[in-house]
């Protein structure tokens, strides 16, 4: 029997980049953004169907993206601009490829780790960034797998 094939859903604000601490509040330093290590690899080299979900102003998220050089690499990018609409994106992701392991990688529990698991899908957390110590308030926002460092997604994904 095949085995199901991966679906990865990714955050992007630290999640693939650290956001938290770097970015000002007029955005005014977007430039010195850089992806975490390994992200570019992994992104290249994994051929499985990869879709980005970041919340917030669709302009400025659309130009972390294009200078983080990032753009081509996902099937779709979807700009929610709310955790409702975010959930929303989920569940339109894995209705279209219903037959696929999905899993939601993300920095934060309290929205792609609660909404993956609401969902059904595997949930990583990347312990990155101002969320990084939020405690979970229930099941619902406790991932499958925590990482420190985003180059440890591969051995998670085995």
């Amino acid at each position: 029997k095949d085995k199901m094939s991966k679906l990865l859903i990714f955050d992007l604000d630290d999640t693939l980049f650290l956001c938290s601490g770097v970015i000002k509040e007029d955005y005014s330093n977007l430039e010195e953004i850089k992806l975490f290590s390994g992200v570019k690899e992994f992104l290249i080299t994994n051929n499985t169907k990869k879709f980005l979900v970041t919340k917030g102003d669709k302009e400025i998220q659309e130009k972390k993206v294009n200078l983080l050089g990032i753009k081509d690499d996902f099937e779709k990018i979807f700009f929610p601009l709310t955790d409702a609409h975010k959930i929303t994106c989920f569940k339109k992701i894995i209705k279209q490829y219903p037959n696929n392991e999905s899993w939601v990688i993300g920095n934060k529990i309290t929205s792609e780790i609660k909404f993956g698991n609401e969902l059904g899908l595997k949930t990583v957390l990347l312990k990155k960034g101002k969320y990084k110590t939020l405690k979970a308030k229930d099941d619902s926002e406790v991932p499958d797998y925590e990482i420190e460092e985003f180059t440890e997604l591969n051995e998670v994904l085995k």
